[in-house]
């Protein structure tokens, strides 16, 4: 009897341990009353965490949208609100302080509310129905009680149609230009606290394929964020369908395609100005702010206006910097992301609107003026540093292909190998470990492959020269001194990996010395947040560099890290062919970090087989100020 009954707990866990790792989720279909809603509206859950929608009106898909957001997005998209609105020490204490106080320095929620005070009444119904659709997905079981929500005690409050403004005006902040750091330190904190930055790495490309179709190969770079920052949508309409990279709790809409077009725009805002003004001359006006405190106090906020510039900082008793940027503004660029849905002119305020137009003639067009802008041999590329340049290159070399390439091949790393090595040829060793180290950086072949040692070993010598210099090596001849540098550089970087991975050189794998960390927001800078362990970071191998098609991260750009990115590629005008590859973690199931794949998941954006079926149907609207 015994056996008989350990025998079927043993065939029960077999199933339920399938069932569970790999039967997937079981097909569902539920019916959802979303108010505002002018007629029903289907939502699919496909593979892959792709979504697709079918709506008779595209109000209706946008209420559909804010629904699919509010139900796989919730804890960021409320993360990000609460930033937004200057509201973050509520849930974090006084540490957040400071942050806040940036947010209202910069006055994003008040003008969020003007901005959209000011939108004509189309533009209104568009928000107000996204955020019908956004609330319902709220107020559900299922997302009031996720795990990081019921962790925290948070309780979400309710969506208003201008919270979504407030974050499209986070997120442009965030984009922001690095030159701003030095006048406003307190953003670089902001961007650190919330795994957002590095937004200067994405770029795209278009080429010609041999099927004389136009592919748009696209790469969005967003820091080290372990959560999805995009959530891809087709949305199928009456007369169009679009595939849309849509940005959960605002209707950003940074790549997308409809019949008519396609389009990449670069994550990056309208620059700021600083300005050293005599206060004399200045027509300055004091604007009080009051926000909230941990245990209900409240600080008073002062600031000082010139028209809409900001007073951020006394130089002197009579001299003061003075920040100038639209996002002071009450200005949104919801019109602009609009306009792109429906194969208008965008006109963008808030963000730059630098990008790339594919229409469906096969021809190719700039969108404003990228800083970098590179031919291809039938094509171009635009990006916003100078490793893109690089890039181009190595793209010049290589063949039209349907896919996005995993090339981890360095230009760069050979040109400067075939400037650097000469003058390493002159060093004399004293140890063995030194001497293996040079013979193997010798054969290396410039590539910044998961199993490279020569990558790990080249990195780390420029790095240590950077360190010594400040600068990396030009390609000019050395003199006795520079090449003394790059000796004494050369030894230090091997002293630092002996000292960090080992004095075995199998294991100075460019995985393992530049691992990709990925980071949960709130419990990575708060250890005594509840269930810590679970969202520790997740460290992944690394492979790429900022020189190389394959993306990856270098110790050489002295910035935080942004491992995280996402690619997509379109073939246009094929109206079927829109492919999108990013990494998905999921840390609240069972063994889920040990199910987690190092790899991202490449899948195509069309209609398919669902998991879940979602049916939305009008119910009677209760008024969204």
């Amino acid at each position: 009897m015994k056996r008989l009954l350990l025998l079927t707990a043993l065939v029960l866990l077999v199933f339920v341990s399938y069932r569970y790792f790999f039967a997937g989720v079981r097909k569902q279909t539920f019916q959802r009353a979303v108010a505002g809603l002018q007629t029903p509206v289907t939502i699919q859950e496909l593979p892959d965490h792709l979504i697709t929608i079918q709506a008779a009106t595209l109000k209706d898909a946008l209420a559909a949208l804010g629904y699919v957001h509010g139900r796989w997005h919730s804890w960021p998209l409320l993360l990000w609100r609460q930033a937004a609105l200057g509201r973050q020490a509520e849930w974090f204490g006084p540490p957040l302080v400071p942050l806040d106080s940036l947010i209202h320095a910069l006055l994003l929620p008040h003008q969020a509310q003007r901005a959209y005070e000011r939108l004509s009444r189309n533009a209104q119904a568009y928000l107000k129905a996204y955020a019908h659709g956004l609330q319902t997905a709220l107020q559900e079981r299922a997302v009031r009680l996720r795990d990081e929500l019921v962790l925290l005690g948070i309780t979400a409050e309710p969506w208003l149609p201008w919270h979504s403004l407030a974050i499209e005006r986070l997120m442009a902040l965030l984009m922001l230009p690095d030159a701003l750091k030095t006048a406003l330190p307190v953003l670089s904190a902001l961007q650190s606290w919330l795994h957002l930055h590095g937004f200067q790495h994405s770029m795209a490309w278009t080429r010609l394929l041999p099927d004389s179709s136009l592919q748009l190969t696209m790469r969005y770079v967003y820091g080290d964020l372990a959560l999805p920052f995009f959530q891809e949508v087709l949305i199928a309409l009456p007369h169009d369908t679009l595939r849309l990279v849509t940005i959960p709790g605002t209707l950003i809409f940074l790549a997308g395609q409809t019949r008519h077009q396609a389009w990449y725009l670069l994550p990056t805002a309208r620059p700021a100005t600083l300005e050293v003004q005599a206060r004399t001359a200045l027509a300055l006006r004091s604007v009080l702010a009051r926000f909230r405190l941990p245990g209900g106090d409240e600080r008073l906020l002062h600031r000082q206006l010139d028209g809409d510039a900001l007073v951020i900082t006394e130089l002197a008793p009579d001299t003061v910097r003075l920040l100038r940027w639209t996002g002071l503004t009450p200005v949104t660029d919801l019109p602009a992301w609009l306009a792109l849905l429906s194969d208008t002119t965008a006109s963008f305020h808030l963000f730059a609107g630098h990008g790339l137009l594919l229409t469906a003639n096969g021809q190719w067009h700039l969108l404003g003026q990228p800083s970098v802008v590179e031919s291809l041999t039938d094509g171009i590329l635009i990006g916003q540093t100078d490793w893109h340049r690089w890039i181009a290159q190595r793209l010049r070399t290589l063949p039209p292909h349907p896919t996005p390439l995993n090339d981890t091949v360095s230009l760069w790393a050979q040109q400067q190998l075939a400037t650097l090595l000469p003058v390493l040829d002159t060093m004399t060793f004293t140890d063995t470990l030194t001497r293996e180290a040079y013979t193997l950086l010798r054969n290396w072949n410039a590539s910044y492959d998961a199993a490279s040692i020569g990558a790990t070993i080249f990195d780390y010598w420029l790095h240590q020269y950077q360190q010594q210099t400040g600068t990396l090596p030009s390609s000019r001849a050395f003199s006795a001194t520079s090449a003394q540098r790059l000796h004494t550089a050369f030894r230090k970087a091997v002293d630092m990996l002996a000292l960090r991975l080992g004095p075995d050189l199998n294991l100075w794998r460019w995985e393992r010395a530049h691992p990709r960390h990925l980071a949960f927001p709130a419990w990575s800078h708060l250890p005594h947040l509840p269930a810590a362990s679970r969202y520790a970071p997740l460290q992944l191998p690394g492979e790429g560099h900022p020189s190389t098609i394959q993306w990856g991260v270098s110790s050489l750009l002295q910035e935080l890290p942004a491992p995280a990115h996402w690619e997509g590629w379109m073939r246009f005008p094929q109206p079927t062919a829109f492919y999108v590859r990013r990494l998905w973690p999921r840390v609240n199931r069972f063994l889920a970090r040990y199910q987690l794949s190092t790899q991202p998941s490449t899948s195509a954006l069309q209609l398919a087989p669902p998991l879940r079926t979602f049916h939305l149907r009008p119910r009677k609207a209760h008024p969204l100020r």
